[in-house]
């Protein structure tokens, strides 16, 4: 269901991709937050405010959506548009869009398999594992799960709230026992989640109107992740619709011409297509 939903999406976004450009380029720019710190104020309901945002916006088993990308991976810039399927536990389909015709690339995973081919050249690679591969396409090294929980601002279920500060009457920050520091911020009536720290990295949400954050910043906080400003808009969202299981199967044709990862790493599949899609 979700491949003829991408295919449907893949010709909308022919239509409407320059208006969407010049809002990327222009008044769609990130900016960073400024995120309290210091001790700030005893907060003794962290724990309910925690379990309230996680329920509300947080029970998502399968998104999908068309990702717009820009940024920075290392040396490297990032520009484009990718449809992406996520779903639990662990698997996962992106399509990187080129202005016309075949993908620039897909890649499927689910737990212990995933491959990726480029329809344009016929090549394809087998077998190695999920975020080796994602490592090697985009330069940022995340499973089909920590995928999902960075872009639709979440945490695993297993995470409980450990402690809690308050910063003023809008600000929340909660350790959790994984040793992520979530911030929640008040929008409308509701606390919201709008950034996490975790693993190395910050992720911080934005346009926050509806149950999936519309834009999602991450950078990297460890130099062994490298240097990464990565900013994605989201749109098209769908969550918790039924995928069925051709989503993340990828049917390798049998001329197509096998690859290594540090082929995959020198081409950048992602980088050639996004950069193309700018033009």
């Amino acid at each position: 269901m979700v491949v003829h939903e991408i295919r449907i999406l893949t010709r909308r976004l022919r239509v409407v991709g320059v208006v969407l450009l010049a809002c990327w380029t222009g008044a769609c720019a990130s900016h960073r937050q400024n995120l309290p710190s210091g001790p700030g104020s005893p907060f003794p309901d962290f724990e309910e405010a925690f379990t309230e945002v996680i329920t509300r916006y947080c029970t998502l088993n399968t998104v999908s959506a068309e990702l717009r990308l820009s940024g920075r991976v290392g040396d490297s810039r990032l520009r484009g548009r990718v449809l992406a399927g996520l779903a639990e536990p662990g698997a996962v389909r992106l399509e990187g869009l080129a202005p016309f015709g075949q993908p620039a690339f897909i890649f499927v995973a689910q737990p212990g398999r995933a491959a990726l081919l480029m329809p344009r050249e016929s090549r394809a690679l087998v077998g190695p594992s999920a975020i080796d591969i994602v490592g090697a396409l985009t330069g940022i090294a995340l499973t089909p799960d920590d995928l999902r929980y960075v872009l639709s601002g979440c945490l695993p279920e297993t995470v409980q709230a450990r402690t809690g500060v308050s910063y003023g009457q809008d600000w929340w920050m909660i350790e959790t026992s994984d040793g992520s520091l979530v911030y929640l911020r008040r929008v409308g009536d509701v606390r919201r989640i709008v950034a996490i720290r975790r693993s190395g990295w910050l992720s911080e949400y934005s346009e926050l109107s509806g149950r999936v954050p519309a834009q999602v910043r991450l950078t990297s906080l460890n130099s062994a992740l490298g240097a990464v400003d990565l900013t994605v808009l989201l749109s098209q969202v769908r969550i918790n619709t039924t995928l069925d299981a051709g989503t993340f199967v990828l049917d390798i044709p049998p001329d197509a011409v096998p690859m290594t990862l540090n082929e995959l790493r020198a081409r950048g599949p992602l980088r050639a297509s996004v950069e193309g899609a700018g033009r």
